[in-house]
C-alpha cells in the first residue's frame, strides 16, 4: 500500500488516460480543514470603534448635533450610566443639569466617575469632576476612579 494519500489505489484493471485520471482526482479532492471566514472585513481601518476619526471637525460632520443628546435617557443615575457608556457628553450635561447626582453608585459600588474612567471618556470625566463627583470614592474592589483610569487619563485627572 502506498504511503502517499494523493492518489487512492484503484481496484479495477481498466486503464484510464492520464488526463482523465488527473481531472477525476482533482475534482474529488476535499480539504479536511474548512477555510476560516473572517467576520470582520479586512478593509476597515480600525476595529476599535465605528465612530469617525477625531482628526475631522465633528461640528461639520454631524451638522451641529454635538450639543444635542444622541438618545433620550431616563433622568436617573442609571440613565446617566447609559449616557456615559454611549459616550454622549451632551446627555451627561443635560442629565446633571436636571439634578442627577454626579456621585451616584451602582450595586457594585461603581460610581459614574469610575465608569467614565474605565471607558476612557475624558470629556465626561471632566464634566463629572466639575459637577462635584468625588475622586476619593471606592468601588467594591477598593479602587478609586484614578485607579481605574488609563495612565494618560490619570495624568489629566490629577492635573485638573
Amino acid at each position: 500500500m502506498p504511503l502517499c494519500i494523493c492518489e487512492a489505489p484503484t481496484a479495477t484493471t481498466e486503464t484510464v488516460p492520464p488526463q482523465a485520471k488527473a481531472t477525476s482526482t482533482s475534482a474529488s479532492y476535499s480539504n479536511p480543514k474548512p477555510r476560516k471566514i473572517d467576520a470582520i472585513p479586512k478593509n476597515r481601518a480600525s476595529s476599535s470603534s465605528n465612530k469617525p476619526s477625531s482628526v475631522f471637525n465633528h461640528g461639520q460632520m454631524n451638522n451641529g448635533l454635538a450639543d444635542k443628546p444622541q438618545l433620550n435617557y431616563e433622568a436617573s443615575g442609571e440613565g446617566l450610566r447609559e449616557a456615559i457608556k454611549n459616550d454622549d457628553s451632551a446627555a451627561v450635561r443635560k442629565l446633571i443639569s436636571q439634578g442627577v447626582d454626579a456621585n451616584y453608585q451602582d450595586r457594585q459600588g461603581m460610581s459614574l466617575l469610575h465608569l467614565a474612567a474605565v471607558f476612557n471618556r475624558t470629556d465626561i470625566v471632566f464634566i463629572l469632576m466639575e459637577s462635584g463627583a468625588s475622586l476619593d470614592c471606592r468601588n467594591a474592589q477598593g479602587e478609586t476612579p484614578l485607579d481605574c483610569a488609563p495612565a494618560t487619563l490619570q495624568y489629566k485627572m490629577r492635573k485638573k
